[in-house]
């Protein structure tokens, strides 16, 4: 494959992953691991959800915007938070998703009632901005600084916290370096270095991540948790990826681990779909995903906006 058709597969993969482990986690969201084993065994394949609200294969509100920050990146370009805010503000007036976080929700409401979109995000560590910013990793990859700053702007519309930006950080910058060829130990010391600018326990975790990856799952999640917290949800994603060699067992081990579920395998599926490509990606699953077809487009736009970028940066 040659370069620039494995830079392809890589925004497919890592698009198209977000909304396979959203999808895979999705039934098992707020289920501990024996609850998940009594009902499902081990979930490799997709289930409706237990509250009779998603069909198997649909996705929640992690992919949802994701999908929503994609096409304000498409429109725009660059980011623009305005954008942005008015795109999420619009989706929540027609078709607001009752899974939406508790601190997203709040930064919705406000936007709806008026406030400006710098004062409308809501001072809260909880994952929703991490779940979403995988395109931002994608489209700027070439510049970790812009990255970084775009990530953080991304994250502040809905979470004023700085937990939450880092989360957001830490997804973002590891996509990126995955594009670039970092080794995982290299993606490592660029994500907390960056991380600890913003949480220093946010960044410990993580590299406690790298640390246990040879250690099972069950022992991970009793130290590091999988609750909706920041804290939680990333370094859980970063073990999930870490410790797998190939897309299906990450994303597996994050719709198994319980808790957040949903959020975990949607983070680890962008990581590991960038590291893997679309082509990686198991058939079944594509197959049976709610909307493939538009989210494979969603990542070729990106990656031919992320082509135009580039070729106008050397003119």
């Amino acid at each position: 494959m040659s370069g620039l058709n494995a830079l392809r597969d890589s925004f497919q993969g890592s698009i198209l992953g977000a909304a396979i482990g959203d999808a895979l986690g999705m039934p098992a969201e707020s289920l501990n691991r024996n609850e998940i084993q009594k009902l499902y065994g081990q979930i490799n394949n997709f289930h409706p959800s237990p509250l009779g609200d998603l069909q198997a294969g649909e996705w929640t509100d992690d992919t949802e915007q994701m999908i929503i920050l994609a096409e304000s990146l498409i429109d725009m370009v660059y980011f623009d938070p305005r954008d942005f805010a008015e795109k999420l503000k619009e989706h929540a007036r027609t078709s607001f998703n009752i899974r939406t976080g508790p601190t997203t929700r709040q930064a919705l409401y406000n936007l709806i009632r008026g406030v400006p979109w710098e004062k409308a995000g809501v001072d809260s560590a909880t994952c929703g901005a991490a779940m979403r910013v995988a395109p931002i990793g994608l489209l700027y990859h070439f510049n970790l600084d812009l990255v970084e700053n775009y990530a953080a702007l991304s994250a502040s519309i809905t979470h004023k916290n700085e937990v939450a930006m880092g989360g957001a950080v830490s997804v973002a910058i590891a996509i990126a370096c995955i594009l670039t060829d970092f080794s995982d130990g290299e993606v490592l010391k660029e994500v907390t270095g960056r991380v600890r600018k913003f949480d220093d326990l946010i960044a410990d975790k993580i590299e406690f991540a790298y640390d246990v990856k040879d250690k099972d799952i069950d022992f991970v999640i009793d130290r590091i948790g999988t609750s909706i917290l920041t804290w939680d949800v990333v370094p859980m994603a970063f073990y999930c990826y870490f410790s797998s060699e190939d897309f299906e067992k990450a994303v597996s081990k994050g719709a198994n681990a319980g808790g957040d579920a949903d959020s975990i395998a949607a983070i680890t599926g962008a990581m590991a779909g960038a590291r893997y490509g679309e082509k990686s990606i198991p058939e079944r699953w594509k197959r049976k995903l709610k909307d493939a077809d538009y989210l494979i487009k969603i990542a070729d736009r990106l990656y031919e906006h992320h082509c135009k970028i580039t070729s106008l940066s050397k003119e």
